[in-house]
């Protein structure tokens, strides 16, 4: 017996020549293949990976399996990015020493990065079983669960994650996100105003300023957003969400700056294009949103939003060509889509099928964020079956949710003119003037109607007024009631002379 154990000491000696020693943190430390492991940790840490492979493949070449040499080849292929290959040696590592204190944590981490988050949850279960109580262990097993949109449990690790240390900012961080998705707002709230407090990283300003944002609460989300810029210039969220609050603010520059910025800075994914698309579409810029957003349904075809927003905005521009075969994509992936609803409202309204519009479009003002526009073309199906008292309730629904809905205004302004409500369309677009200043439609319009108001109550003022809004047209080509503009240069000399 003597004689064997000396000479496997001999070998072990024989083995460890050049080595540093190293901490053994393995069950059997008499192990001959514990020599090529210390080796391979020393060349690890040197960043010698692909020498410390070959040594760590000598120890699992002897006849005994090492549940060392598994562990840190494991850990060698994390460092290279191979991360199923990390998998595979953490829980051969793991089934050779079940009782190994961290050997599950690490499986688990791997696994939450190979994406096997059921696995990963069974893999911290082992770990908290084995050493119980670990704030690592139990952030992992949040994670895991979190990836499984299961954010209950989850919230209840990270809460626990937390307890064992109080300065485990990235549990009680994850913890408030759990709580976001499920509505615990206030709960969230308290624990990501801390994190800005005690750690302003650019993610806790983010989803504090998302926070904010959903608690409609704007002028906080605006500054904590460009807090987490400040911070972290390439945070893209941050980004779409100012460009998101300004869309729904209708401050057309400030929104567009923000998508623009995040271009120029290459944040550039199909989620930019998206939302630069669907703001556009919120400023009646249907050609240019098409634009942008067909560059992001060409860089994710699974995008399911930036396909949903192709066939409205489609819709939008009367351009049916291409449409049927979006809404064939569409009504397979998602057949339920509310906005698919609205986009076939407004084709039904282009193929003058009024009645259906209707139907189709008053299922989405509850739902669709876009709702001015379903109530705009209940508008026009109004005014075409002949309803003035659902028509003007539609379009003063339309130019509510959107103050700055141009192509209402105006539409607006052409019924009332024709219902000859002249003083009402001359409200409605001096409204519209005042943010559109330079459209040359809404003052050909507005000169229309000033004309006529003028022609019924002559005054010297208001003739001034008319023939100023006319000027306002530089290019005479553009100008339409030329005619009516000499006759009001004439009355005004006639109202001079008077004088």
């Amino acid at each position: 017996m003597f004689d064997w154990l000396k000479k496997t000491k001999d070998k072990i000696k024989k083995l460890n020549e050049g080595v540093t020693e190293y901490t053994k943190d393995t069950v059997i430390q008499s192990l001959p293949s514990l020599a090529y492991v210390n080796k391979a940790k020393k060349l690890i840490e040197l960043n010698k990976l692909d020498e410390a492979e070959n040594e760590l493949k000598k120890a699992l070449e002897l006849p005994q399996e090492d549940a060392l040499a598994y562990k840190y080849l494991g850990l060698l292929y994390e460092k290279q990015m191979k991360f199923k290959l990390a998998v595979e040696m953490y829980q051969k590592s793991a089934e050779l020493n079940e009782e190994d204190k961290n050997i599950w944590q690490k499986l688990g981490f791997a696994l939450i990065t190979t994406k096997e988050f059921e696995r990963a949850d069974k893999a911290f279960d082992n770990a908290n079983k084995i050493t119980p109580m670990n704030t690592d262990t139990f952030t992992g097993w949040g994670m895991s669960l979190m990836k499984m949109k299961n954010y209950e449990m989850a919230r209840v690790k990270f809460i626990e994650a937390s307890k064992y240390n109080r300065y485990n900012f990235s549990a009680i961080f994850l913890a408030a996100v759990c709580e976001v998705n499920l509505g615990l707002l206030d709960d969230a709230e308290i624990k990501l105003k801390f994190l800005t407090g005690v750690a302003p990283t650019e993610s806790n300003n983010y989803e504090y300023a998302n926070l904010r944002f959903l608690k409609n609460n704007y002028e906080d989300a605006i500054l904590y957003a460009t807090k987490a810029i400040e911070l972290n210039p390439k945070i893209l969220p941050a980004y779409l969400l100012l460009g998101k609050i300004y869309s729904i603010r209708f401050e057309k520059d400030k929104a567009l700056k923000y998508y623009k910025t995040a271009e120029d800075n290459d944040l550039i994914n199909d989620n930019l294009y998206l939302e630069w698309g669907k703001a556009l579409i919120r400023f009646s810029n249907y050609a240019e949103a098409k634009w942008y957003l067909l560059k992001s349904y060409d860089l994710n075809l699974n995008n399911v939003e930036a396909l949903e927003n192709l066939v409205l905005v489609n819709a939008l521009l009367s351009d049916l060509k291409d449409i049927p075969v979006l809404i064939e994509k569409l009504e397979k992936i998602k057949p339920s889509s509310i906005i698919l609803k609205q986009a076939r409202g407004i084709i039904s309204y282009v193929n003058n099928e009024c009645e259906n519009s209707l139907s189709l479009l008053k299922e989405t003002v509850e739902t669709v964020d876009n709702n001015f526009i379903s109530y705009f073309y209940m508008a026009k199906c109004s005014e075409k079956l002949g309803n003035d008292t659902k028509t003007k309730e539609y379009f003063d629904s339309a130019i509510l949710k959107n103050p700055s809905y141009t192509i209402a205004y105006i539409d607006y302004a052409k019924y009332l003119i024709q219902k000859e409500k002249y003083a009402d369309a001359q409200r409605k677009l001096r409204k519209v003037n005042k943010f559109e200043s330079d459209n040359v439609d809404v003052l050909n319009l507005l000169f229309h109607v000033s004309y006529i108001l003028v022609k019924e109550n002559v005054c010297e003022y208001n003739i001034k007024e008319t023939i100023a809004i006319a000027n306002k047209i530089t290019n005479p080509n553009l100008f339409n009631y030329k005619d009516e503009l000499d006759e009001l240069i004439k009355i005004s000399k006639c109202e001079r002379d008077k004088n």
